[in-house]
């Protein structure tokens, strides 16, 4: 990662703190989540699906969230939060449309690319060796996708920010449908969910997956209890003129928990 580019993350990164997890329901959060067991050695102890709150016990240490859009705590997160420029966004967000001031108003300029990714810059990881692990490294949130689909230039330049250049290179050699060939084979889109007793499963290739990636990304086996259900909701912005947050806190009077803009217009937000 470019020095400059990572003197602007917040401070927590780097310590050591006794720290746990949440992770959320894809291969991005799940890949996130097992680099930082394996870098600062953090268990999962929270499961988020962005509908309900779930924790293996009553641990009472800090969680760190993984690819989710906190609005409060420390988190690492790939969305932009940002509805208009001056909008508040949480300081503690290792995010790097947080850290370069991207929101609805410049949107096409927005990181688009994995938490994984970003993690496994910052910390400074070496790639899979083979050009399948990087295919799939790159196919983890369609990290590859700005490269073939007008946005080229934006996307090669946030990938040199990261020090990923060869993974450019590796865009450059492969199509689209390698990509789209590496996630069937590995069903890597598919979801994380708790089961009716408690534990987490997904039908991905984890397996597989661990091994091409060089990593180990072994579902948590501990039990799970519902702890939380949240309100979840998407607002069109075309229909709704909000210009930030506090707006959408006082029209449905409730503390927003997080939110993401998914598109340049549209939001998905749950509320406390």
């Amino acid at each position: 990662m470019k020095k400059e580019f990572k003197e602007k993350f917040p401070s927590w990164v780097n310590e050591d703190g006794d720290y746990t997890v949440c992770m959320s329901d894809d291969l991005d959060s799940l890949v996130s989540a097992s680099l930082l067991k394996q870098i600062k050695g953090y268990e999962v102890k929270h499961f988020y699906d962005f509908k309900n709150f779930y924790s293996t016990d009553k641990d009472k240490r800090q969680a760190i969230g993984v690819d989710i859009a906190l609005e409060q705590g420390m988190t690492w997160d790939n969305h932009v939060v940002r509805i208009s420029k001056n909008d508040i966004c949480n300081p503690l967000s290792a995010n790097p449309n947080v850290i370069e001031n991207i929101s609805g108003s410049n949107y096409t300029s927005k990181y688009a690319m994995s938490t994984a990714l970003l993690i496994w810059s910052y910390y400074g990881l070496e790639l899979p060796e083979t050009d399948e692990g990087k295919l799939l490294l790159l196919s983890i949130d369609s990290s590859y996708k700005g490269h073939y689909t007008g946005f080229k230039k934006v996307q090669n330049e946030w990938l040199r920010k990261l020090g990923f250049e060869d993974l450019i290179d590796i865009q450059n050699n492969y199509t689209l449908k390698d990509f789209a060939n590496v996630k069937k084979k590995y069903d890597s889109s598919k979801k994380i969910y708790v089961d009716g007793n408690g534990k987490l499963q997904t039908r991905m290739d984890l397996e597989g997956i661990s091994k091409t990636l060089q990593i180990k990304t072994d579902l948590p086996k501990n039990t799970f209890y519902l702890r939380k259900c949240f309100f979840n909701t998407e607002i069109n912005l075309f229909n709704q003129k909000y210009s930030n947050k506090n707006n959408i806190e006082e029209k449905y009077n409730k503390e927003i928990f997080s939110l993401a803009l998914t598109s340049k217009n549209k939001l998905s937000l749950t509320f406390k």
